[in-house]
């Protein structure tokens, strides 16, 4: 699509809170995030009183194994490999021994995405004096190269736990670099125009709903639903058969229903039809949803809802299919966030 909905970079930092569950955090990361007309200029800001916090408490160290040539003995001599170097090592010993170091991969991470930070064209003056400044105190610590991987890798305790918020900013500032292989240069993506949000609306949606409806009524999950395959048909390529993989579905314990929400971040959530036609529904979203109420295994009245963001009109559209309903609802993200808050819990429990 060549437009997406225009979300105040506000709205967009409260998604974040909630995706990356972080509103039990101090609330002062929230200053001064109206002024801002950019998401990476947003981003900066959120890693920099970050990063600010991590250094006042401590770089976060682990010992690391290292292997170096030293004239002293340290640790414990590696005898295969200085015996091959002996001739070149000018009374130097290859050595292996554990140092206690900040140069690990959470360090590394944030020294290479402050790096690239600084990179972008439009990085506000003020921004980029404060992350320039903060860029000296990882002087020992090396960059990285980043990946899905290095991210993926990451394992948080109790010590290290405060890098999280970090490690998030950073895959997602990362997610939006593209690394140009001519010139190996970074250029900046547009989050919104580049439809890096249909992920990140989905999580908001999922963690609002954890956070707000009450235990004792809803369960709010995500699980798989199976296909209800015949047993006794010998069934070939079940390897190619896709998952059934669930946004958001909430349980009502209490009445017993269960509601099925799939979220779709289109600029709109009608399609254009023929000349002169009116605009309809995305037929493969309607399939989408009603297969997964259909085959979904809860003992009780099962529904689905298609959820998408707008910024133009509402949308509350309910059919009954097959004797299951099927609600079609969208939710405004640029009106204030009490209105978003609002409307999320209405369509729910309205």
């Amino acid at each position: 699509m060549s437009t997406q909905p225009k979300i105040p970079i506000k709205n967009i930092y409260y998604m974040l809170c909630y995706a990356w569950d972080i509103l039990k955090q101090d609330e002062t990361t929230l200053t001064g995030v109206a002024k801002f007309d950019h998401i990476y200029n947003l981003l900066a800001r959120l890693l920099i009183n970050g990063t600010k916090n991590v250094i006042k408490r401590g770089f976060h160290r682990k010992y690391q194994e290292m292997t170096e040539e030293l004239s002293l003995v340290r640790g414990r001599i590696e005898v295969t490999s200085t015996l091959k170097q002996l001739p070149f090592l000018n009374n130097r010993l290859v050595c292996q021994f554990d140092e206690f170091t900040a140069n690990g991969p959470f360090n590394r991470i944030l020294k290479t995405t402050i790096s690239a930070l600084l990179k972008y064209p439009e990085l506000d003056f003020g921004l980029r004096k404060e992350l320039t400044d903060i860029r000296y105190y990882f002087v020992r610590i090396d960059e990285i190269r980043l990946d899905p991987w290095t991210f993926s890798q990451l394992k948080y305790n109790r010590n290290n736990r405060h890098y999280q918020l970090l490690m998030n900013i950073c895959e997602l500032i990362y997610t939006g670099l593209i690394t140009t292989e001519d010139s190996n240069s970074l250029k900046f993506a547009d989050f919104i125009r580049d439809g890096k949000m249909a992920a990140l609306f989905e999580k908001f949606v999922l963690n609002f709903y954890k956070k707000h409806l009450p235990l004792t009524k809803y369960k709010v999950h995500s699980p798989n639903i199976d296909w209800g395959l015949d047993t006794e048909y010998d069934h070939t390529g079940l390897e190619y058969l896709p998952q059934m993989r669930t946004d958001i579905v909430i349980d009502n314990n209490v009445e017993r229903t269960q509601t099925i929400i799939d979220t779709k971040y289109y600029a709109s959530a009608l399609a254009s039809g023929n000349y002169g036609e009116v605009r309809k529904l995305h037929a493969g979203n309607l399939y989408q949803i009603y297969a997964y109420v259909t085959n979904s295994p809860y003992n009780g009245a099962v529904s689905g809802m298609l959820l998408y963001p707008t910024t133009e009109h509402e949308l509350n559209l309910d059919y009954k299919i097959k004797g299951r309903n099927i609600k079609v609802k969208t939710l405004d993200l640029s009106v204030e966030w009490e209105d978003i808050s609002y409307r999320l819990l209405e369509i729910i429990e309205g």
